[in-house]
């Protein structure tokens, strides 16, 4: 039954994106960025709207697919895919001015060293080794726990900077609110971890460390590539579960 439920979701995703590009098409010219971003809140749909209907067909069908696979690892895939999917669809529509890597090249910049050369990226990288050298860097043994938080550091970094800050920036006419909303946002969303990622001390780092981040993105001129690097060594090396007698000084982003 529950594969049934998850075909009939898949397929009732496919015919609604291929409808609504047929709407879209005939009566709409080329969306707003913002309004293609957030679109993809249904995965694919803001491609749709560029006129990118397998593209967006091709979007749906991974994210939703691997998030329903049952299995957690595939399922978080997913989860950062519909989160980079935006992004994808803010930037073909026109924002993220001079960032035009797919999202392949920006997957693997994760594991290019070079990308360490940041003045943002590389003391977070160090902050998540101090923090994890405790438990031993027990991903560093576990390549598909590597492969996944490459995966995280693509669909947040896709979401919070390449989508949120340079959106809200250009709403308000203001970086500085760009950067407080999406860190906000960036920050809030995490309580859906938990209760426990609600209180004042994650919140707040986190907060911190989606201004550092956006911080990047800015210097970078909104190049994805050293953050989504920064972001996901930070995890692997913190392993998301490192604490210091017991109460977490330093959190997961």
């Amino acid at each position: 039954m529950k594969k049934f439920l998850h075909i009939c979701c898949i397929f009732f995703g496919i015919a609604f994106i291929v409808n609504a590009s047929f709407f879209c098409s005939r009566s709409y010219a080329k969306l707003s960025p913002g309004l293609a971003g957030s679109l993809s809140l249904v995965p694919g749909l803001g491609q749709v709207t560029n006129g990118d209907t397998l593209e967006g067909l091709t979007w749906f069908a991974t994210s939703v697919g691997l998030f329903f696979s049952g299995n957690s690892t595939l399922s978080q895939i997913g989860l950062d895919l519909w989160l980079y999917n935006m992004y994808d669809a803010y930037r073909d529509a026109g924002g993220a001015p001079s960032a035009r890597y797919n999202v392949a090249e920006n997957y693997i910049a994760f594991v290019n060293p070079l990308n360490i050369v940041d003045p943002i990226g590389a003391p977070v990288v160090a902050s998540g080794a101090f923090a994890g050298r405790a438990r031993g860097y027990p991903s560093l043994k576990n390549p598909s726990r590597i492969a996944m938080y490459g995966f995280v550091g693509l669909g947040e970094e896709g979401l919070f900077r390449g989508f949120l800050f340079p959106g809200f920036s250009n709403l308000f006419s203001s970086k500085w609110i760009g950067a407080i909303v999406s860190s906000s946002v960036f920050s809030v969303a995490h309580g859906l971890n938990g209760k426990s990622d609600l209180t004042l001390s994650p919140l707040l780092q986190r907060f911190i460390a989606g201004m550092l981040f956006s911080w990047q993105m800015n210097l970078n001129q909104f190049d994805l590539r050293n953050g989504i690097f920064a972001h996901a060594w930070y995890d692997i090396l913190l392993d998301s579960r490192a604490e210091i007698r017991g109460i977490k000084i330093i959190v997961p982003f």
